[in-house]
């Protein structure tokens, strides 16, 4: 199965042992973020919220 990425638009082909690969099945209009954008997402937020140490 073929999903675009939300936040940057990439689409990325994903299997069945993929984690979201069965909540995707069955609602395909749920939407998804690939890891990459979900990891500068995590990180965009820590650094607002102050809990990364900057040295």
């Amino acid at each position: 199965m073929e999903v675009g990425c939300k936040v940057c638009g990439s689409v990325t082909r994903i299997t069945k042992a993929h984690k979201d690969y069965t909540r995707l099945a069955r609602k395909p209009n749920t939407p998804y973020i690939c890891d990459k954008c979900g990891a500068w997402i995590q990180f965009q937020m820590q650094n607002q919220q102050g809990l990364r140490k900057t040295p």
